[in-house]
């Protein structure tokens, strides 16, 4: 049985990671192991755009930790000619990552709501693993697999693989 690795980068609560945990483990069937946060290299960091870039990440964590890895940071990501990313992953590879800066309520100025995180984590979290399985992005917008441009894309789909991108996933 496969295992995903999940790493926190930064202050990711105990509950956030429980919930997120459990959903890889019921969508994919795999072990997960969760580790002890990790920092990020401070040599990474933009100061211009005050953002990670993801690729970076990716690489810092294919690099530190061995197999299959979920990195899961509150800081804010972007990638090349984006103005940021909720995630990306290595298409059929092993490392994903994600960030709840932008999918956390208070990002928008609105109420603390960690239903609302948990619930945009878990999703963002299912869709960059489902990339490292070989899933594409789907034009079904409820389908977990749907691209994400804003945080009311993430709200809209559904937690789940659509059943087209059910029978496409290799795990």
């Amino acid at each position: 049985m496969p295992k995903v690795t999940i790493v926190p980068l930064g202050d990711i609560s105990e509950d956030l990671l429980t919930f997120v945990s459990a959903e890889l483990r019921e969508q994919f069937g795999v072990m997960t192991e969760t580790l002890l946060s990790v920092d990020l290299p401070k040599g990474m960091f933009n100061a211009i755009r005050q953002q990670y870039p993801s690729p970076l990440v990716l690489k810092f964590l294919s690099e530190k930790f061995p197999g299959r890895v979920l990195g899961i940071t509150d800081q804010d990501l972007y990638a090349e000619s984006l103005n940021f990313v909720f995630g990306q992953a290595y298409f059929n590879g092993k490392v994903a990552v994600i960030s709840i800066h932008r999918l956390n309520p208070t990002f928008y100025k609105q109420k603390p709501n960690t239903k609302i995180l948990i619930t945009r984590a878990v999703k963002e979290a299912v869709h960059e693993v489902a990339h490292n399985f070989g899933l594409d992005h789907c034009q079904d917008v409820k389908c977990v697999m749907s691209f994400s441009n804003t945080v009311g894309d993430v709200d809209r789909k559904n937690k789940d693989l659509c059943r087209p991108c059910q029978l496409k996933l290799s795990v």
